[in-house]
């Protein structure tokens, strides 16, 4: 995931909804902190004060990454 993620995929952090960035499906909720780390790195509007309420009530870094919604709002996160 690292590799893909840092080297091989076409993103823009300032547009995640951008039409022809490539998407990264991570099965199992359990490696979410990797997506969010990541999505962090790479310039998405989550900052490391978010990473640290991981798991915790209306943060944006839920234990499982949610569809974007009125309770979880994730940049780059698109469904469940």
């Amino acid at each position: 995931g690292a590799v893909l993620w840092g080297k091989s995929m076409t993103y823009n952090p300032k547009d995640p909804t951008w039409v022809n960035r490539d998407r990264f499906i991570l099965s199992a909720g359990h490696g979410s902190m990797f997506i969010y780390s990541w999505l962090n790195l790479a310039g998405y509007d989550l900052p490391v004060d978010e990473l640290k309420q991981f798991r915790q009530h209306h943060s944006m870094t839920p234990g499982h990454p949610e569809f974007p919604n009125s309770e979880h709002t994730t940049p780059g996160i698109e469904s469940t």
